[in-house]
Order: structure tokens, then sequence, then C-alpha cells
């Protein structure tokens, strides 16, 4: 009866394997359809990405909010709470929030070319927004990935010269070396 066991498993695995079988079988081939990067790059593109904010939460998330009730306390009115500094009435900033998640949707898309673009026209519409830092050094690693580095070393220079304690100044520097 061990013997059957023993065997039943090796013919079941060599008629797998089999040449007659070859032309049945699937090949299973992993990709990252949302990471052109490799290397240095893949990694500043994750680290990029883990800072950006979304069209799902504040652009200010790690500013302490200060929370306020308006109304009396009496059974006539309705307590309405809400949160000083909260942006997501503010319109001017839902759009400026909007068109940065598009450049960052190109650029996990791996169409750079359009990443940049839009990064570059955000930062030419949104001048003065918090947003800048991050999307001067996305429009670097955009230009960078589609072979254009001149024109990203120029982006992330800027970056570094206008942003030097921003969290992604490390990853910026460690792109220039790589770009030289």
């Amino acid at each position: 009866m061990k013997k059957i066991l023993i065997v039943v498993p090796c013919v079941v695995a060599l008629t797998l394997v089999s040449p007659t079988n070859a032309e049945n079988t699937a090949i299973i081939v992993e990709t990252n359809s949302h990471n052109v990067f490799t290397g240095l790059f893949r990694t500043v593109w994750a680290h990029f990405r883990s800072l950006n904010p979304s069209q799902k939460e504040s652009a200010r998330s790690e500013i302490l909010y200060t929370a306020g009730i308006r109304g009396a306390e009496s059974t006539d009115t309705l307590l309405q709470p809400y949160w000083k500094g909260d942006l997501s009435q503010d319109r001017q900033f839902q759009a400026e929030l909007q068109n940065f998640d598009l450049a960052q949707a190109k650029l996990d898309q791996g169409d750079l070319e359009a990443a940049a673009r839009l990064f570059d026209d955000f930062l030419q519409q949104f001048e003065q927004s918090a947003l800048r830092p991050n999307a001067l050094f996305g429009k670097g690693i955009s230009l960078a990935g589609s072979g254009k580095n001149e024109q990203s070393l120029s982006a992330i220079r800027q970056f570094v010269e206008e942003n030097p304690r921003h969290p992604l100044v490390k990853d910026a520097r460690l792109v220039i070396d790589e770009l030289r």
C-alpha cells in the first residue's frame, strides 16, 4: 500500500511536467503594474507616495486640530461640532488637492511624461500651495524616470534649495547623485 501511495504522486508529477502537456500549462508572470521605477527610484517613489495627501484626507493631517461646538446646550438648538482649520469644505483647497492627485495618479500609472506635465501645471497654477514641495519633487522624479536627466536635476535641485528641511531632501540628494 505504501508503494502505491509513493508511485501515484510521482506518476502525476511526471505527467504534469511531460512535453505533451507543456502546451496546455499556463505561465504565470509577476508584474508591477503601478511602479515603473527600479532600484533607487523605486525606493524614492515609495517614500514620496507615502508622504503625499489624498482626496480622502487633509493635506495638513499632521497638524493638531482644535474642535469646538457651536450652539447652546438646550433642547431648542442642535449642537454642531466643527474642526478649526478644516479644509474639507474649502473649494480652492479641494481643487488644488484634486489637481495634485491627478498628477500623482499619472505617476502611479507609469505615464511619466503626463505626470511631469501635470506637476508642472500644478506648480504654475498653485504657486503658494503647501503641496508645492511635493509637486516639485514629483516633477523631478517623473522627469528622471522618463530619461530627462538635466530637467530632472534642475527640478530636484530647486526642491532642495527651497525646502532644506523637507522629509524628502535625503531622497532628493540620492537622486541627484544617481543622475550625475
